[in-house]
């Protein structure tokens, strides 16, 4: 995708939403992290942290002669970095790659992570402030050919400089927002700390390497997201699967004990952990999950829709009910949600349910091709009700 990917909001929206600051979470009893380290990996040295954020002279001081420019100095130093960016990015490409900052200005492309990591660079360079939110835009999953694919994605906010306090009056700080997708439609998620950004950097350079088969140096990735947090839900995740993958069926279950324990209990961690079970035959335990998935805390859809299905084929078609009025519930714009909902509603009785749930499905199905075959199934429950 190309074209200017960056929407600064208007400055009017901004001055309105100045005086609603952004707070840190609560302070929660620090948790000892588990103990992850293996010995089978060899560590591999990657990019720092810092030096993620590192940009080369030339690129530093094209920045800063734009910045210090005269004719600049009436907007205000964090508009003047996006105004920067606007111009910079207008022929930049959308790819699913993750660079640092220096690699996604000399490549002109990356992904929204990258982009982030470029604003901090430049912010850096200045003095000025970034945080970071989570960002999910309609439809937030999607599932083609087999490929799940999320558009949950993370915004840079740039402050104004701090003003300094007049007569006891206190003066709130403008933000520049940039943002790959910006939409009035988009859901905003929560803050996220630095350590939690730059985190995401090498989960997804580690992933990339587990799906590469590179042990070795997914393990140095990930070593470096836990130096920076070792109780990251989504690092160990990884960690643990990269484990799974590789025979360290204990080191894995522990990691998954650990996220579980601590009230992580995502369909996400779930179901990896169930794969991991059913791998090393511990039906008991298998067992033992189905009651953490109904009080799972999981946004995403299609892990629904599939707990449903596996529901339906063991015949527990209550259960499977609750999982895809959840589907529906976290994905109503998902036509598959729906299928399965009418499924459920069909095998539980409730034909005129059935019926509206699947012409429901038939209005929202994506792409053309599954319209042809929803519609088939909604003709066939009509007939059934003739």
């Amino acid at each position: 995708m190309k074209g200017s990917l960056i929407g600064v909001a208007a400055i009017a929206l901004l001055s309105a939403c100045q005086t609603a600051p952004m707070t840190a979470k609560v302070e929660q009893p620090e948790i000892a992290g588990p103990q992850w380290e293996s010995a089978t990996f060899r560590y591999t040295p990657v990019t720092q942290p810092s030096s993620l954020f590192s940009l080369s002279q030339a690129q530093q001081q094209e920045f800063l002669s734009y910045y210090y420019a005269p004719e600049n100095q009436d907007t205000s130093p964090n508009f003047r970095l996006a105004d920067y960016l606007n111009k910079l990015v207008q022929h930049f490409n959308y790819v699913g790659e993750t660079f640092t900052a220096s690699e996604a200005l000399s490549k002109q492309s990356g992904n929204c992570l990258s982009l982030a990591v470029l604003t901090t660079a430049l912010a850096r360079l200045v003095g000025l402030d970034v945080f970071y939110q989570q960002v999910h835009t309609p439809p937030l999953y999607r599932r083609i050919n087999g490929v799940l694919t999320t558009s949950t994605h993370v915004r840079s906010i740039v402050l104004e400089p701090q003003h300094e306090k007049q007569d006891g009056v206190i003066f709130f700080r403008s933000r520049a927002v940039i943002d790959y997708f910006p939409s009035a439609s988009n859901d905003l998620g929560e803050y996220i700390t630095e350590n939690a950004f730059i985190s995401m950097y090498y989960q997804n350079m580690a992933a990339e390497e587990v799906g590469n088969k590179n042990g070795s140096l997914a393990y140095s990735y990930l070593s470096e997201a836990m130096k920076l947090d070792d109780t990251n839900p989504e690092t160990i995740n990884t960690l643990a699967v990269l484990y799974r993958k590789h025979g360290l069926f204990e080191k894995a279950r522990s990691l998954y004990e650990f996220v579980i324990e601590n009230d992580n209990k995502s369909i996400h961690t779930l179901t990896n952990y169930a794969v991991l079970l059913d791998s090393v035959g511990d039906k008991q335990a298998l067992d033992n999950l189905g009651e953490l998935y109904l009080r799972a805390d999981d946004s995403n859809p299609y892990r629904w829709y599939d707990l449903g299905n596996n529901a339906l084929k063991k015949g527990n078609y209550e259960r499977a009910e609750v999982f895809f009025k959840r589907a529906v519930k976290e994905g109503p714009y998902l036509a598959e949600g729906y299928l399965g909902l009418s499924k459920a509603h069909y095998f539980n009785g409730n034909i005129e349910q059935a019926l509206t749930t699947m012409e429901k499905a038939v209005s929202l199905s994506y792409p053309s091709d599954n319209r042809g075959l929803y519609a088939a199934k909604l003709e066939a429950l009509q007939r059934s009700h003739e």
